[in-house]
């Protein structure tokens, strides 16, 4: 009876905290528009705050790496202009030997006309990237395309600077080519002496 009674106390008291507990509405005319659009501000005030706090994180975290981003895109577009650099010298040299040589290959106009073609597509390429990585800013109109853009751009340089090599290389095949018939036939003679 004692469990009866205990059960039958915290029913009543439950029932009677739950009745207490409970807030009264008044209800009125239009008052369904009104708690909508309290709802709705209420609920959107909170993410648009999150929104502006995660903005601005975002564009914190931008302008403490912003240093370093310009640093690696100028250490990208020096790194092309020595690519273009040492591509140059290895053709100057190639040519210079063909002419010192006095040899004569039959399609060496056509292999220095590609050489001269890939070169001022090189360089245009290294020059535009140079130009774009001057300046990236965190707080610019678009840092995102920023640096889509030189992504881009660095991936047009490096192609044009694999064509240029491509091209130097065939100009030494060519003249290695016409040097190596010459040196062998010279060492053979000198063999038979």
């Amino acid at each position: 009876m004692e469990i009866r009674t205990k059960t039958g106390i915290v029913a009543i008291s439950l029932f009677a905290m739950t009745l207490v507990g409970m807030p009264v509405l008044a209800v009125g005319p239009n008052s369904h528009v009104n708690v909508q659009a309290q709802t709705i501000d209420q609920l959107s005030e909170p993410s648009s705050q999150g929104s502006t706090r995660l903005e601005a994180a975002k564009l914190k975290a931008c302008q403490n790496r912003e240093k370093a981003i310009n640093n690696i895109m100028a250490r990208m577009a020096e790194r092309g202009s020595k690519q273009l650099d040492v591509f140059n010298k290895i053709a100057e040299r190639t040519m210079a030997f063909y002419v010192d040589k006095g040899k004569t290959l039959s399609n060496y106009d056509a292999l220095v006309a590609a050489v001269n073609d890939k070169k001022a597509a090189a360089q245009a390429a290294v020059g535009d990237l140079k130009a774009s990585s001057v300046g990236f800013k965190c707080d610019g109109s678009d840092p995102k395309g920023a640096a889509q853009s030189f992504k881009d751009k660095l991936k047009a340089e490096i192609a044009a600077l694999k064509d240029y090599k491509t091209a130097v290389k065939n100009l030494i095949v060519g003249v290695k080519s016409v040097q190596g018939t010459t040196s062998s036939s010279g060492n053979s003679q000198e063999g038979q002496q």
